[in-house]
């Protein structure tokens, strides 16, 4: 079956994420897929046997990984909105192999002589106020984070970041199991002081986890602030 998320989109607007047709399992072979195309296209930029021009680097890098962008626009949406458990697996296994694919392009040194080049190089001079801009971009960009390291330093960094990406992943999935858990208030009288709204709200969300007739305060934001400042029994928020 083909991989909703490889092929180029379609539609209106210059093309539009197939949304309806990707599932959980499409992401991992896309990812990985993606990676590799955008490797071998950073791979023919600092393979290129001619000098380095604003073109043939600076411009060909901001072309690069376009399957990797279309790919991590749906991946991301589903990250930000639709992060069921089969997704977070997802992403417990491939974000630190994101964070690697990053470091393998920044501290490629053979691309970075090139960018280099052009930014420091004298064709800089001829460059119009946006060129310019792009090529200080993609230079402080490997810059910053650690393009000019040793080979030494280049192996700590990269294993900090993948860490890093673990870490955080963890965290925000496990920020995500603590907001699933609710308050389930049984009497319409404990809910004294608070708006029609957020008791329909809350109504709502108790029906929607099996408790119909009850009322379900989830600790969100956006619930439990509310709920804090204006329900009369305060036992309720002990």
């Amino acid at each position: 079956m083909t991989n909703p998320l490889i092929p180029k989109w379609t539609g209106p607007y210059g093309g539009v994420p197939p949304f309806d047709r990707v599932k959980v399992e499409h992401f991992k072979p896309a990812l990985e897929a993606a990676m590799a195309e955008n490797l071998e296209e950073i791979e023919r930029i600092a393979a290129d046997a001619t000098a380095p021009t604003f073109e043939n680097t600076i411009v060909a890098l901001e072309r690069a990984g376009r399957m990797l962008d279309r790919v991590a626009t749906v991946y991301n949406v589903f990250a930000g909105t639709m992060r069921t458990a089969d997704f977070q697996e997802v992403e417990r296994e491939m974000e630190p192999k994101l964070a690697a694919h990053r470091d393998r392009i920044v501290q490629n040194t053979r691309l970075f002589k090139r960018i280099a080049a052009v930014y420091e190089g004298p064709e800089r001079a001829k460059l119009d106020a946006e060129q310019q801009r792009l090529a200080w971009d993609k230079y402080t960009d490997f810059v910053r984070t650690g393009a000019r390291l040793d080979e030494g330093s280049k192996k700590k960094l990269g294993d900090i970041n993948q860490r890093l990406a673990t870490l955080y992943t963890q965290f925000s999935q496990n920020v995500l199991a603590d907001e699933a858990r609710y308050i389930l208030v049984d009497r319409e009288s404990d809910l004294e002081g608070l708006p029609d709204a957020l008791r329909d709200s809350a109504a709502s969300e108790a029906k929607a986890r099996g408790h119909e007739g009850k009322w379900a305060i989830l600790n969100t934001r956006s619930s439990v602030e509310p709920f804090l400042a204006l329900a009369a029994n305060r036992a309720l928020l002990a």
